[in-house]
């Protein structure tokens, strides 16, 4: 399993409606796309968030599974019209249980 977490700090004064239309948007896509084992948009309550207040939770079958769903059209379509205007900065972790 390849697992993949993204945290974004959204921008002030961003509305509710577009964070959750921004959401919707990217947990259906694990209806749609092959390879897509887990994936959850939730917001990030932890106390010690640093401005993080965003989550994308996924795991795929294989890091090729991830690298097409990040390349594929709709993941670009959620990324670049609905997300993306929300976020002021986000951090990515990557990586799977196989020893380096």
């Amino acid at each position: 399993m390849f697992h993949c977490t993204i945290l974004f700090a959204l921008k002030p004064g961003i509305a509710l409606d577009r964070v959750r239309e921004a959401r919707e948007a990217l947990q259906e896509l694990i209806e749609r796309m092959p390879g897509v084992a887990y994936l959850s948009v939730l917001h990030n309550l932890a106390p010690d968030r640093q401005g993080f207040n965003l989550a994308l939770y996924s795991a795929f079958e294989s890091r090729t599974a991830s690298e097409i769903f990040f390349r594929h059209p709709d993941y670009q379509h959620a990324w670049n019209e609905l997300l993306a205007p929300l976020v002021d900065r986000h951090v990515v972790a990557q990586g799977d249980d196989q020893a380096p």
